[in-house]
C-alpha cells in the first residue's frame, strides 16, 4: 500500500473518532484530498451527532460533485443547525441537480439570513447549470 492510500485510510478511520474535532478535520481533509472512496463515508458523516462534522462533510462533498450525495444533502437542508443548512446549500449549488431546486426555494425563506442568502445564490447556480 502506498503512502497516499495509507493517509486516506487514516483519515477514513478518523471519521469514526470519539472526538468531534478529529472527525471534523478528517471530513475537511478528505474533501481537500478529493479521494473518490471518501464519498460514502462522507455521506455517512452527514448523520454525525455533532453539527461541525455534518457541516464539514456537506462542504467536502461539493468537491466530488457525486450524484450519490444529492438526496442526503437535500435531507440535510432541514437540519436544526443553520451552519449545516448553509454547508448543504453550498454543496447543492456546486453539484447542480434539479432535485435541489424545491428545497433551495424553501430555504430562501429560512429563519437564518445567511442561509436565505446562500439559498438564493445556490438556487441561481443550480438553474444556470441546468441550462
Amino acid at each position: 500500500m502506498d503512502e497516499e492510500h495509507k493517509r486516506i485510510d487514516f483519515l477514513l478511520e478518523r471519521l469514526k473518532d470519539d472526538e468531534w474535532r478529529v472527525r471534523e478535520d478528517a471530513a475537511e481533509l478528505l474533501g481537500e484530498v478529493g479521494e473518490p472512496n471518501a464519498v460514502e463515508p462522507l455521506i455517512e458523516a452527514l448523520h454525525d451527532e455533532d453539527w461541525h462534522v455534518r457541516e464539514a462533510a456537506a462542504l467536502s462533498l461539493a468537491i466530488f460533485e457525486d450524484e450519490r450525495s444529492i438526496m442526503p444533502l437535500i435531507e440535510l437542508m432541514s437540519d436544526k443547525k443553520c451552519n449545516v443548512r448553509y454547508g448543504s446549500a453550498i454543496s447543492l449549488s456546486i453539484v447542480g441537480d434539479e432535485r435541489a431546486i424545491s428545497v433551495l426555494e424553501q430555504a430562501t425563506n429560512d429563519e437564518n439570513p445567511v442561509v436565505r442568502k446562500v439559498a438564493k445564490i445556490a438556487l441561481k447556480e443550480v438553474k444556470n447549470r441546468l441550462k
